[in-house]
Protein backbone atom coordinates (compact mmCIF):
# COMPACT_ATOMS: atom_id res chain seq x y z
CA UNK A 1 0.00 0.00 0.00
CA UNK A 2 1.73 3.18 -0.77
CA UNK A 3 1.18 6.36 2.03
CA UNK A 4 0.31 9.96 1.25
CA UNK A 5 2.75 12.71 2.65
CA UNK A 6 -0.02 13.34 5.27
CA UNK A 7 -0.45 9.55 6.02
CA UNK A 8 3.70 9.14 6.34
CA UNK A 9 3.73 12.01 8.23
CA UNK A 10 0.84 11.20 10.46
CA UNK A 11 2.23 7.39 11.24
CA UNK A 12 5.63 8.68 13.36
CA UNK A 13 2.76 10.72 15.97
CA UNK A 14 0.59 7.76 15.55
CA UNK A 15 3.15 4.84 16.74
CA UNK A 16 4.35 6.87 19.79
CA UNK A 17 0.85 7.56 20.62
CA UNK A 18 -0.14 3.64 20.11
CA UNK A 19 2.95 2.73 22.64
CA UNK A 20 1.85 5.46 25.33
CA UNK A 21 -1.62 4.24 25.54
CA UNK A 22 -0.14 0.66 26.01
CA UNK A 23 2.43 1.67 28.43
CA UNK A 24 -0.39 3.97 30.15
CA UNK A 25 -2.80 0.52 29.86
CA UNK A 26 0.16 -1.75 31.42
CA UNK A 27 0.50 1.01 34.31
CA UNK A 28 -2.95 1.13 35.23
CA UNK A 29 -3.50 -2.36 35.24
CA UNK A 30 -0.65 -3.31 36.99
CA UNK A 31 -1.46 -0.40 39.51
CA UNK A 32 -4.99 -1.94 40.02
CA UNK A 33 -3.03 -5.29 40.38
CA UNK A 34 -0.77 -3.98 43.03
CA UNK A 35 -3.81 -1.99 44.93
CA UNK A 36 -5.77 -4.90 45.14
CA UNK A 37 -2.75 -6.96 47.00
CA UNK A 38 -2.42 -3.95 48.67
CA UNK A 39 -6.26 -3.87 49.72
CA UNK A 40 -5.82 -7.29 50.72
CA UNK A 41 -2.92 -6.90 52.72
CA UNK A 42 -4.18 -4.09 54.84
CA UNK A 43 -7.64 -5.54 55.31
CA UNK A 44 -7.48 -9.03 55.84
CA UNK A 45 -3.82 -9.91 56.59
CA UNK A 46 -3.20 -7.22 58.76
CA UNK A 47 -5.85 -7.00 60.84
CA UNK A 48 -5.76 -10.84 61.11
CA UNK A 49 -1.88 -11.41 62.32
CA UNK A 50 -2.23 -8.63 64.79
CA UNK A 51 -5.05 -10.51 66.57
CA UNK A 52 -3.48 -13.68 66.22
CA UNK A 53 -0.53 -12.18 67.94
CA UNK A 54 -2.55 -10.47 70.82
CA UNK A 55 -4.25 -13.76 71.56
CA UNK A 56 -1.08 -15.23 71.12
CA UNK A 57 1.38 -13.23 73.08
CA UNK A 58 -1.78 -12.91 75.85
CA UNK A 59 -2.60 -16.49 75.90
CA UNK A 60 0.75 -17.05 77.87
CA UNK A 61 -0.51 -14.78 80.53
CA UNK A 62 -3.66 -16.78 81.30
CA UNK A 63 -2.03 -19.90 81.49
CA UNK A 64 0.10 -18.71 84.06
CA UNK A 65 -2.87 -17.29 86.08
CA UNK A 66 -4.38 -20.81 85.54
CA UNK A 67 -1.06 -22.45 86.82
CA UNK A 68 -1.26 -19.67 89.58
CA UNK A 69 -4.60 -20.36 90.57
CA UNK A 70 -3.99 -24.27 90.72
CA UNK A 71 -0.68 -23.81 93.10
CA UNK A 72 -2.79 -21.60 95.24
CA UNK A 73 -6.25 -24.03 94.74
CA UNK A 74 -8.03 -20.55 95.25
CA UNK A 75 -11.79 -21.18 93.63
CA UNK A 76 -11.86 -17.25 92.11
CA UNK A 77 -12.40 -17.93 88.10
CA UNK A 78 -13.94 -15.01 87.68
CA UNK A 79 -11.12 -13.31 86.15
CA UNK A 80 -9.81 -16.05 84.45
CA UNK A 81 -13.13 -16.20 82.82
CA UNK A 82 -13.34 -12.62 81.42
CA UNK A 83 -9.90 -13.00 80.37
CA UNK A 84 -11.07 -16.45 78.08
CA UNK A 85 -14.28 -14.39 76.76
CA UNK A 86 -12.11 -11.27 75.71
CA UNK A 87 -9.52 -14.21 74.00
CA UNK A 88 -12.45 -15.58 72.46
CA UNK A 89 -14.09 -12.38 71.48
CA UNK A 90 -10.33 -11.45 69.60
CA UNK A 91 -10.81 -14.74 67.67
CA UNK A 92 -14.89 -13.81 66.93
CA UNK A 93 -13.26 -10.46 65.35
CA UNK A 94 -10.23 -12.77 63.78
CA UNK A 95 -13.42 -14.38 62.27
CA UNK A 96 -15.29 -11.55 60.56
CA UNK A 97 -12.13 -10.15 58.96
CA UNK A 98 -12.41 -10.06 54.96
CA UNK A 99 -10.70 -12.93 54.09
CA UNK A 100 -9.67 -14.48 57.28
CA UNK A 101 -9.29 -18.49 57.57
CA UNK A 102 -12.47 -19.52 59.27
CA UNK A 103 -11.48 -23.45 59.98
CA UNK A 104 -8.00 -22.37 61.48
CA UNK A 105 -9.87 -19.91 63.34
CA UNK A 106 -12.71 -22.22 64.85
CA UNK A 107 -9.95 -24.54 65.63
CA UNK A 108 -8.22 -22.12 67.95
CA UNK A 109 -11.87 -21.18 69.41
CA UNK A 110 -12.11 -24.67 69.67
CA UNK A 111 -8.89 -25.45 71.25
CA UNK A 112 -8.86 -22.21 73.51
CA UNK A 113 -12.37 -23.68 74.96
CA UNK A 114 -11.49 -27.38 75.59
CA UNK A 115 -8.04 -25.72 77.44
CA UNK A 116 -10.73 -23.23 79.31
CA UNK A 117 -12.76 -26.48 80.03
CA UNK A 118 -10.20 -28.63 81.92
CA UNK A 119 -8.13 -25.83 83.91
CA UNK A 120 -11.53 -25.12 85.33
CA UNK A 121 -11.48 -28.82 86.14
CA UNK A 122 -8.33 -28.55 87.09
CA UNK A 123 -8.78 -25.82 89.24
CA UNK A 124 -11.03 -27.38 91.14
CA UNK A 125 -9.63 -30.90 91.73
CA UNK A 126 -7.25 -28.92 93.26
CA UNK A 127 -9.56 -26.96 95.34
CA UNK A 128 -11.23 -29.90 96.73
CA UNK A 129 -7.72 -31.67 96.70
CA UNK A 130 -8.85 -34.37 94.59
CA UNK A 131 -6.02 -37.22 93.64
CA UNK A 132 -7.05 -36.10 89.44
CA UNK A 133 -5.91 -32.73 89.80
CA UNK A 134 -2.33 -33.95 88.78
CA UNK A 135 -3.42 -35.37 85.93
CA UNK A 136 -5.84 -32.59 84.93
CA UNK A 137 -3.15 -30.14 85.52
CA UNK A 138 -0.96 -32.43 82.96
CA UNK A 139 -3.57 -32.74 80.40
CA UNK A 140 -3.69 -28.24 80.84
CA UNK A 141 -0.25 -28.22 79.96
CA UNK A 142 -0.44 -30.50 76.82
CA UNK A 143 -3.44 -28.41 75.72
CA UNK A 144 -1.88 -25.40 76.73
CA UNK A 145 1.44 -26.19 74.44
CA UNK A 146 -0.82 -27.15 71.56
CA UNK A 147 -2.30 -23.85 71.75
CA UNK A 148 0.60 -22.21 71.68
CA UNK A 149 1.77 -23.76 68.83
CA UNK A 150 -1.33 -23.92 67.02
CA UNK A 151 -1.43 -19.99 67.60
CA UNK A 152 2.49 -19.58 66.31
CA UNK A 153 1.44 -21.52 63.13
CA UNK A 154 -1.58 -19.18 62.81
CA UNK A 155 0.52 -16.13 63.07
CA UNK A 156 3.63 -17.45 61.22
CA UNK A 157 0.93 -18.52 58.45
CA UNK A 158 -0.59 -15.01 58.28
CA UNK A 159 3.12 -13.72 58.59
CA UNK A 160 4.16 -15.98 55.30
CA UNK A 161 0.71 -14.96 53.58
CA UNK A 162 1.50 -11.09 54.16
CA UNK A 163 4.98 -11.98 53.00
CA UNK A 164 3.50 -13.35 49.77
CA UNK A 165 1.81 -10.90 49.29
CA UNK A 166 4.23 -8.11 49.52
CA UNK A 167 6.17 -10.76 47.18
CA UNK A 168 3.23 -10.26 44.83
CA UNK A 169 3.63 -6.44 45.00
CA UNK A 170 7.34 -6.31 44.13
CA UNK A 171 6.43 -8.63 41.45
CA UNK A 172 3.97 -6.64 40.00
CA UNK A 173 6.26 -4.12 40.23
CA UNK A 174 8.97 -5.76 38.29
CA UNK A 175 6.14 -6.44 35.95
CA UNK A 176 5.39 -3.27 35.07
CA UNK A 177 9.18 -2.02 35.14
CA UNK A 178 9.99 -4.66 32.61
CA UNK A 179 6.64 -4.57 31.03
CA UNK A 180 7.16 -0.28 31.03
CA UNK A 181 10.78 -0.95 29.65
CA UNK A 182 10.32 -2.77 27.13
CA UNK A 183 7.43 -0.84 25.71
CA UNK A 184 9.78 2.00 25.37
CA UNK A 185 12.15 0.21 24.06
CA UNK A 186 10.21 -1.23 21.10
CA UNK A 187 8.74 2.80 21.46
CA UNK A 188 12.15 4.16 20.34
CA UNK A 189 13.23 1.82 18.34
CA UNK A 190 10.25 1.78 15.69
CA UNK A 191 10.30 6.24 16.22
CA UNK A 192 14.16 5.54 15.17
CA UNK A 193 13.20 3.50 12.65
CA UNK A 194 10.15 5.22 11.75
CA UNK A 195 12.54 8.29 11.68
CA UNK A 196 15.02 6.65 9.40
CA UNK A 197 11.94 6.08 6.53
CA UNK A 198 10.62 9.18 7.10
CA UNK A 199 13.87 10.58 6.80
CA UNK A 200 14.82 8.39 3.00
CA UNK A 201 10.88 8.55 2.13
CA UNK A 202 11.04 12.40 2.58
CA UNK A 203 13.72 14.25 4.23
CA UNK A 204 16.05 13.06 1.54
CA UNK A 205 13.74 14.06 -1.76
CA UNK A 206 13.22 17.44 -0.39
CA UNK A 207 16.47 18.04 0.68
CA UNK A 208 17.43 16.68 -3.25
CA UNK A 209 14.38 19.38 -4.77
CA UNK A 210 16.04 22.50 -2.31
CA UNK A 211 19.62 21.39 -4.07
CA UNK A 212 18.59 21.72 -7.61
CA UNK A 213 16.21 24.50 -7.05
CA UNK A 214 19.32 26.56 -5.08
CA UNK A 215 21.49 25.96 -7.66
CA UNK A 216 18.97 26.68 -10.50
CA UNK A 217 18.26 30.25 -8.17
CA UNK A 218 22.24 30.56 -8.09
CA UNK A 219 24.19 29.31 -10.64
CA UNK A 220 21.34 28.83 -13.36
CA UNK A 221 21.51 25.30 -13.87
CA UNK A 222 18.68 23.48 -15.40
CA UNK A 223 20.96 20.34 -16.24
CA UNK A 224 20.41 18.53 -12.91
CA UNK A 225 18.66 14.90 -12.56
CA UNK A 226 15.58 15.20 -10.09
CA UNK A 227 14.29 12.11 -8.74
CA UNK A 228 10.88 11.63 -9.42
CA UNK A 229 10.24 7.75 -8.13
CA UNK A 230 8.20 8.63 -5.06
CA UNK A 231 4.44 8.57 -5.33
CA UNK A 232 3.45 10.70 -3.05
CA UNK A 233 3.14 14.19 -2.29
CA UNK A 234 6.90 15.17 -2.81
CA UNK A 235 6.87 12.72 -5.87
CA UNK A 236 3.86 14.68 -7.21
CA UNK A 237 6.35 17.93 -6.35
CA UNK A 238 9.50 16.44 -7.85
CA UNK A 239 7.53 15.87 -11.34
CA UNK A 240 5.89 19.61 -11.34
CA UNK A 241 9.00 20.66 -10.89
CA UNK A 242 10.77 18.45 -13.67
CA UNK A 243 8.09 20.41 -15.95
CA UNK A 244 9.14 23.67 -14.93
CA UNK A 245 12.77 22.17 -15.42
CA UNK A 246 11.73 21.30 -18.26
CA UNK A 247 9.75 24.48 -19.90
CA UNK A 248 12.67 26.38 -18.26
CA UNK A 249 15.36 24.66 -20.73
CA UNK A 250 13.33 26.28 -23.61
CA UNK A 251 13.25 29.62 -22.07
CA UNK A 252 17.23 31.05 -22.49
CA UNK A 253 17.11 29.42 -26.29
CA UNK A 254 14.01 31.35 -27.63
CA UNK A 255 15.08 34.66 -25.52
CA UNK A 256 18.80 33.76 -27.23
CA UNK A 257 16.85 33.80 -30.63
CA UNK A 258 14.46 36.46 -29.71
CA UNK A 259 17.63 38.59 -28.31
CA UNK A 260 20.02 37.90 -31.53
CA UNK A 261 16.88 39.13 -33.68
CA UNK A 262 16.40 41.90 -31.44
CA UNK A 263 20.24 42.98 -31.64
CA UNK A 264 20.43 42.63 -35.31
CA UNK A 265 17.39 45.02 -36.12
CA UNK A 266 18.87 47.89 -33.03
CA UNK A 267 22.21 47.75 -35.03
CA UNK A 268 20.37 48.39 -38.54
CA UNK A 269 17.62 51.10 -36.58
CA UNK A 270 20.99 52.52 -34.56
CA UNK A 271 22.88 53.07 -38.16
CA UNK A 272 19.91 54.22 -39.68
CA UNK A 273 19.02 56.32 -37.03
CA UNK A 274 22.99 57.71 -37.50
CA UNK A 275 22.58 58.42 -40.57
CA UNK A 276 19.17 60.56 -40.46
CA UNK A 277 20.96 62.32 -37.80
CA UNK A 278 24.12 63.01 -39.70
CA UNK A 279 21.27 64.16 -42.61
CA UNK A 280 19.69 66.17 -40.49
CA UNK A 281 22.73 67.90 -38.92
CA UNK A 282 23.90 69.04 -42.18
CA UNK A 283 20.90 70.75 -43.32
CA UNK A 284 20.56 72.42 -40.03
CA UNK A 285 23.93 73.60 -40.36
CA UNK A 286 22.58 74.43 -43.95
CA UNK A 287 19.53 76.30 -42.90
CA UNK A 288 21.87 77.97 -39.68
CA UNK A 289 24.28 79.39 -42.98
CA UNK A 290 21.26 80.42 -44.95
CA UNK A 291 20.04 82.28 -41.77
CA UNK A 292 23.08 84.19 -41.44
CA UNK A 293 23.25 85.08 -45.03
CA UNK A 294 19.57 86.11 -44.85
CA UNK A 295 20.40 88.52 -41.40
CA UNK A 296 23.34 90.00 -43.29
CA UNK A 297 21.29 90.49 -46.30
CA UNK A 298 18.79 92.42 -43.83
CA UNK A 299 21.04 94.28 -42.67
CA UNK A 300 22.49 95.86 -45.49
CA UNK A 301 19.23 96.24 -46.86
CA UNK A 302 18.66 98.74 -43.94
CA UNK A 303 21.57 100.35 -44.46
CA UNK A 304 20.37 100.55 -47.91
CA UNK A 305 17.07 102.31 -46.91
CA UNK A 306 18.58 104.12 -44.75
CA UNK A 307 21.19 105.73 -47.09
CA UNK A 308 17.90 105.71 -49.92
CA UNK A 309 16.02 107.88 -47.52
CA UNK A 310 19.27 110.23 -47.04
CA UNK A 311 19.30 110.39 -50.62
CA UNK A 312 15.94 111.26 -51.02
CA UNK A 313 16.36 114.12 -48.71
CA UNK A 314 18.81 115.73 -50.71
CA UNK A 315 17.12 115.06 -53.79
CA UNK A 316 13.92 117.10 -52.02
CA UNK A 317 16.76 119.57 -50.88
CA UNK A 318 18.01 119.89 -54.51
CA UNK A 319 14.55 120.12 -55.15
CA UNK A 320 14.16 122.66 -53.25
CA UNK A 321 17.17 124.35 -54.41
CA UNK A 322 16.35 124.64 -58.06
CA UNK A 323 12.47 126.09 -57.06
CA UNK A 324 14.58 128.37 -55.26
CA UNK A 325 17.16 129.51 -58.03
CA UNK A 326 13.64 129.39 -60.84
CA UNK A 327 12.45 131.85 -58.23
CA UNK A 328 15.08 134.31 -58.49
CA UNK A 329 15.59 133.71 -62.22
CA UNK A 330 11.77 134.41 -62.49
CA UNK A 331 12.72 137.94 -60.75
CA UNK A 332 15.85 138.46 -62.31
CA UNK A 333 13.68 138.88 -65.20
CA UNK A 334 10.93 141.39 -64.11
CA UNK A 335 13.89 143.46 -62.33
CA UNK A 336 17.79 143.67 -63.59
CA UNK A 337 18.87 146.05 -60.70
CA UNK A 338 17.77 143.06 -58.50
CA UNK A 339 19.58 140.20 -59.64
CA UNK A 340 22.47 142.70 -60.01
CA UNK A 341 22.26 143.32 -55.95
CA UNK A 342 21.79 139.43 -55.74
CA UNK A 343 24.88 138.09 -57.80
CA UNK A 344 26.90 137.86 -54.65
CA UNK A 345 23.95 135.98 -52.82
CA UNK A 346 23.49 133.51 -55.98
CA UNK A 347 27.04 133.16 -56.20
CA UNK A 348 26.73 132.41 -52.91
CA UNK A 349 24.00 130.05 -53.17
CA UNK A 350 25.51 128.18 -56.15
CA UNK A 351 28.36 127.47 -54.26
CA UNK A 352 26.26 126.17 -51.53
CA UNK A 353 24.49 124.01 -54.38
CA UNK A 354 28.21 122.92 -55.71
CA UNK A 355 28.72 121.82 -52.45
CA UNK A 356 25.40 119.62 -51.99
CA UNK A 357 25.71 118.44 -55.66
CA UNK A 358 28.73 116.98 -54.32
CA UNK A 359 27.42 115.52 -51.37
CA UNK A 360 24.79 114.53 -53.73
CA UNK A 361 27.33 112.51 -55.70
CA UNK A 362 29.19 111.01 -52.42
CA UNK A 363 25.43 109.60 -51.41
CA UNK A 364 25.02 108.12 -55.38
CA UNK A 365 27.93 106.65 -54.68
CA UNK A 366 27.12 105.11 -51.58
CA UNK A 367 23.61 103.99 -53.10
CA UNK A 368 25.57 102.67 -56.15
CA UNK A 369 27.91 100.56 -53.49
CA UNK A 370 24.50 99.49 -51.77
CA UNK A 371 23.21 98.51 -55.07
CA UNK A 372 25.78 96.18 -55.70
CA UNK A 373 26.61 94.43 -52.58
CA UNK A 374 22.28 93.75 -52.57
CA UNK A 375 23.32 92.38 -56.34
CA UNK A 376 25.80 89.97 -54.52
CA UNK A 377 23.62 89.25 -51.28
CA UNK A 378 21.12 88.30 -53.87
CA UNK A 379 23.93 86.21 -56.03
CA UNK A 380 24.44 84.41 -52.54
CA UNK A 381 20.73 84.30 -51.78
CA UNK A 382 20.08 82.41 -55.25
CA UNK A 383 23.02 80.04 -54.73
CA UNK A 384 22.00 79.03 -51.54
CA UNK A 385 18.02 78.67 -52.77
CA UNK A 386 19.46 76.57 -55.47
CA UNK A 387 21.19 74.22 -52.79
CA UNK A 388 18.22 74.02 -50.36
CA UNK A 389 16.26 72.49 -53.50
CA UNK A 390 12.38 72.31 -53.29
CA UNK A 391 12.24 74.10 -50.04
CA UNK A 392 14.36 76.73 -51.49
CA UNK A 393 12.29 77.25 -54.40
CA UNK A 394 10.00 80.62 -52.50
CA UNK A 395 13.81 81.89 -51.66
CA UNK A 396 14.97 82.47 -55.07
CA UNK A 397 11.92 84.13 -56.20
CA UNK A 398 12.72 86.72 -53.56
CA UNK A 399 16.08 86.70 -54.57
CA UNK A 400 15.58 87.46 -57.98
CA UNK A 401 12.99 89.88 -57.39
CA UNK A 402 16.27 91.30 -55.19
CA UNK A 403 18.60 91.39 -58.09
CA UNK A 404 16.39 93.37 -60.53
CA UNK A 405 15.69 95.97 -57.89
CA UNK A 406 19.69 95.74 -57.56
CA UNK A 407 19.80 96.14 -61.09
CA UNK A 408 16.86 98.95 -61.40
CA UNK A 409 18.54 101.12 -58.37
CA UNK A 410 22.17 100.69 -59.72
CA UNK A 411 20.66 102.28 -63.28
CA UNK A 412 18.51 105.17 -61.53
CA UNK A 413 21.55 105.74 -59.60
CA UNK A 414 24.35 106.11 -62.91
CA UNK A 415 21.56 107.77 -64.22
CA UNK A 416 21.19 110.30 -60.99
CA UNK A 417 24.90 110.47 -61.41
CA UNK A 418 25.13 111.77 -64.35
CA UNK A 419 22.74 114.50 -63.74
CA UNK A 420 24.71 115.77 -61.15
CA UNK A 421 27.88 115.66 -62.80
CA UNK A 422 26.27 117.93 -65.46
CA UNK A 423 24.81 120.08 -62.41
CA UNK A 424 28.57 120.53 -61.03
CA UNK A 425 29.36 121.67 -64.95
CA UNK A 426 26.88 123.92 -65.23
CA UNK A 427 27.34 125.22 -61.29
CA UNK A 428 31.52 125.68 -62.69
CA UNK A 429 30.85 127.53 -65.34
CA UNK A 430 28.13 129.64 -63.94
CA UNK A 431 30.42 130.39 -60.72
CA UNK A 432 33.51 130.83 -63.74
CA UNK A 433 30.67 133.53 -65.21
CA UNK A 434 29.91 135.31 -62.32
CA UNK A 435 33.25 135.45 -61.07
CA UNK A 436 35.14 136.15 -64.39
CA UNK A 437 33.35 139.13 -65.79
CA UNK A 438 30.86 141.05 -63.37
CA UNK A 439 31.11 144.22 -65.97
CA UNK A 440 29.53 142.27 -68.71
CA UNK A 441 26.46 142.80 -66.70
CA UNK A 442 24.24 142.06 -69.98
CA UNK A 443 26.00 139.41 -70.79
CA UNK A 444 25.89 138.68 -67.47
CA UNK A 445 21.88 138.75 -67.55
CA UNK A 446 21.85 136.67 -71.06
CA UNK A 447 23.74 134.40 -69.66
CA UNK A 448 21.69 134.38 -66.41
CA UNK A 449 18.39 133.96 -68.51
CA UNK A 450 20.56 130.59 -70.10
CA UNK A 451 21.32 129.75 -66.48
CA UNK A 452 17.58 129.88 -65.97
CA UNK A 453 16.58 127.66 -68.96
CA UNK A 454 19.28 125.62 -67.80
CA UNK A 455 17.97 125.26 -64.30
CA UNK A 456 14.19 125.07 -64.84
CA UNK A 457 16.58 121.37 -66.91
CA UNK A 458 18.15 121.48 -63.94
CA UNK A 459 14.79 121.11 -62.05
CA UNK A 460 12.83 118.90 -64.19
CA UNK A 461 16.13 116.19 -63.68
CA UNK A 462 16.62 117.13 -59.88
CA UNK A 463 12.35 115.56 -59.97
CA UNK A 464 13.16 112.90 -62.23
CA UNK A 465 16.47 112.66 -59.62
CA UNK A 466 13.77 112.42 -56.55
CA UNK A 467 11.41 110.72 -58.32
CA UNK A 468 13.97 107.88 -58.37
CA UNK A 469 15.38 107.90 -55.36
CA UNK A 470 11.53 107.72 -53.99
CA UNK A 471 12.08 104.85 -56.42
CA UNK A 472 14.58 102.96 -55.02
CA UNK A 473 13.11 103.62 -51.52
CA UNK A 474 9.87 101.56 -52.17
CA UNK A 475 12.05 99.00 -54.06
CA UNK A 476 14.67 98.97 -50.88
CA UNK A 477 11.22 98.63 -48.29
CA UNK A 478 9.76 95.78 -50.51
CA UNK A 479 13.30 94.08 -50.65
CA UNK A 480 13.05 94.52 -46.72
CA UNK A 481 10.02 92.85 -46.64
CA UNK A 482 11.17 90.12 -48.67
CA UNK A 483 13.98 89.47 -46.91
CA UNK A 484 11.86 89.56 -43.27
CA UNK A 485 9.34 87.10 -45.22
CA UNK A 486 12.61 85.17 -45.86
CA UNK A 487 13.99 85.44 -42.33
CA UNK A 488 10.80 84.31 -41.01
CA UNK A 489 10.74 81.27 -42.84
CA UNK A 490 14.09 80.41 -42.58
CA UNK A 491 12.91 80.68 -38.77
CA UNK A 492 10.34 78.49 -39.37
CA UNK A 493 12.53 75.89 -41.14
CA UNK A 494 15.29 76.19 -38.50
CA UNK A 495 12.70 75.64 -35.81
CA UNK A 496 10.98 72.10 -38.17
CA UNK A 497 14.48 70.81 -38.69
CA UNK A 498 15.65 71.74 -34.82
CA UNK A 499 12.26 69.25 -33.93
CA UNK A 500 13.37 66.57 -36.75
CA UNK A 501 16.65 66.51 -35.42
CA UNK A 502 15.10 66.31 -31.44
CA UNK A 503 13.00 64.03 -32.38
CA UNK A 504 15.87 61.49 -34.14
CA UNK A 505 18.08 62.07 -31.14
CA UNK A 506 15.06 60.82 -28.94
CA UNK A 507 14.32 57.96 -31.28
CA UNK A 508 18.35 57.28 -31.19
CA UNK A 509 18.05 57.24 -27.55
CA UNK A 510 15.22 54.71 -27.36
CA UNK A 511 17.31 52.77 -29.72
CA UNK A 512 19.83 52.91 -27.11
CA UNK A 513 17.73 52.21 -24.52
CA UNK A 514 16.37 48.74 -26.46
CA UNK A 515 20.02 47.66 -26.67
CA UNK A 516 20.91 48.36 -22.47
CA UNK A 517 17.48 45.70 -22.42
CA UNK A 518 18.78 43.42 -25.00
CA UNK A 519 22.04 43.15 -23.07
CA UNK A 520 20.28 42.80 -20.24
CA UNK A 521 18.52 39.86 -21.77
CA UNK A 522 21.76 38.17 -23.07
CA UNK A 523 22.77 38.39 -19.79
CA UNK A 524 19.29 36.42 -18.43
CA UNK A 525 19.56 34.36 -21.14
CA UNK A 526 23.07 33.13 -20.20
CA UNK A 527 22.55 33.02 -16.91
CA UNK A 528 21.19 29.43 -17.43
CA UNK A 529 23.35 25.90 -18.19
CA UNK A 530 20.73 23.58 -19.90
Amino acid sequence: MRLKLKQKMMLLPAVVAVFLVAILVAFIALGARSGGVYARISSSQVPTIELNREVMHRFPGLHRNVLAAVAAKAGGLESLSAEVDDLQSKLDLTRAVPGANLQRVDELKSSLATYWRNSRAAVTFAVEGDAQAASALARVESLAAGLSHELERAVEADGQAIATSYAEVAGLHRATTWTVCVLVLLCIALTVGLAYWLHREVTLPLAKLTHVATRIAEKGDLTQAIDVSAHDEVGELARGFQVMVTRLRNVPTTIQTVVTDLTTAAKTLTQASQEQVNFLTNQSRSLTEASTTIAEIAQTSSMASSRAEMVLRVAGQADAFSASGQESIEKSAEGLQQIRQRVGALVGSIGHLSDQAVHAGEIIGSVKDLADQSNVLALNAAIEAARAGEQGRGFAVVAREMRSLSGQSLQSTQRIGKILLEINQAIRQTVGIAEGDSEKMEEGIEQVLASANTLKEITTVVQESSQAARQIVASVTQQNAGIAQMTEVMTTLSSMMADVVTATMTAEQAVAQINASLGQLQELSTGFRV
